[in-house]
């Protein structure tokens, strides 16, 4: 298997684990966590939606981006997500931290 198609197996694995987490201590009774994968983009999102004071309110859990054969984070609230990508074989140095920007990555 190529690097990018690691990358993309870990990101989906560890978001659908991440999605399974979020839904069994939530409760359901004013929102919800589900993933988005854009993979044209090659974007993939946790995301969750509930409802406060009659007001649909949206969060981004975490926001990856595969760039340069990198993995970009772009959003990341959730503890443990890139310690569970690291378990699944990713490597530390395979991933382009929020303040970095891609092109000053050297693959």
């Amino acid at each position: 298997m190529d690097r990018v198609a690691q990358h993309r197996k870990a990101i989906q694995t560890v978001l659908q684990r991440h999605l399974e987490i979020a839904e069994q201590n939530s409760d359901h009774s004013n929102g919800e966590t589900y993933t988005l994968v854009d993979s044209k983009a090659e974007n993939y999102f946790l995301l969750t939606t509930e409802v406060r004071d009659y007001q649909q309110i949206y969060g981004v859990l975490v926001h990856l981006n595969l760039t340069n054969n990198k993995i970009q984070i772009k959003a990341n609230n959730v503890q443990d997500f890139i310690e569970d990508l690291i378990d699944l074989g990713i490597p530390e140095t395979e991933f382009i931290l929020p303040n970095q920007e891609p092109a000053t990555i050297v693959s």
